[in-house]
């Protein structure tokens, strides 16, 4: 499970800036809300297509903005359908179903993930395992908390 958790989050992390209005103002976008009062009008989520796209399902109360509770529903919706994407990929690439994805596996569905092989598997044993994803994710994460 902690590997899904560690491949979806990274997933997850560029999901959340899209419907973070401080983790869009760091990324060199223009925050969400942004003549801060609060909401997130549908003028304003023109710049993040994942929110314009979904505009109209995240606005529960049909008033044309999207409030702090209308987000947070969004940004959760948004994480548990990345999660089971991620879980998906990670179970389409480990064609042999063992639970780790050896170079040839990643390679062949993830070839990003492939170019940095050696960064995953930490024990060098040929696999990427669960706790090897985590394990550099919780390091990354920790980084950039720094």
């Amino acid at each position: 499970m902690r590997w899904i958790l560690a491949l979806s989050s990274l997933i997850v992390a560029a999901a959340a800036q899209a419907g973070d209005p401080q983790a869009a103002g760091k990324s060199g976008r223009p925050p969400m809300d942004a003549n801060s009062d609060g909401f997130v009008t549908r003028e304003e989520a023109k710049s993040f297509p994942r929110l314009t796209a979904d505009f109209d399902a995240a606005d529960a109360n049909k008033d044309g903005q999207l409030d702090t509770a209308e987000m947070n529903a969004h940004r959760e919706k948004m994480r548990v359908e990345m999660r089971a994407n991620a879980e998906q990929r990670w179970a389409d690439a480990d064609k042999d179903g063992d639970g780790a994805l050896t170079r040839e596996e990643a390679q062949a569905s993830m070839p990003g993930l492939a170019e940095r092989f050696e960064k995953f598997d930490s024990n060098g044993d040929g696999k990427i395992a669960r706790d090897e994803m985590h394990n550099v994710r919780m390091k990354k994460r920790k980084q950039q908390a720094l």
